[in-house]
């Protein structure tokens, strides 16, 4: 199990990227197009909410209501609307970026 002060001293120190990272991540778990294993996708989502204050340079800011519908209300339109938002946020951050952001996340965590 994770270290919930950690995650959130971790949530604390991310930056405006990281934060947009972070956003994207739960985007992808909350439509349910993340291959990560369950106990990942906790600890990502875990990470989301504790984001203080729901900082993002990418993304408006009715981003933060999209997420919360569609984990307590999934449903195919809300994936189609999350859809087309991870995919834009995924061609600013890239692949690569992503990658990077999860491994540096796993390793604060650690």
């Amino acid at each position: 199990m994770y270290d919930l002060s950690k995650l959130a001293a971790v949530a604390r120190a991310m930056n405006g990227f990281e934060c947009d990272c972070a956003i994207t991540v739960a985007l992808k778990i909350s439509d349910d197009s993340c291959k990560m294993d369950e106990y990942e996708k906790s600890v990502f989502m875990a990470l989301f909410d504790a984001m203080p204050d729901k900082q993002t340079d990418f993304f408006d800011e009715n981003i933060f209501e999209i997420i919360s519908h569609a984990r307590a209300h999934p449903s195919a339109s809300s994936y189609a609307k999350i859809k087309i938002l991870r995919e834009n946020a995924m061609l600013m951050i890239t692949q690569e970026n992503m990658k990077k952001f999860k491994a540096d996340i796993r390793t604060r965590l650690l």
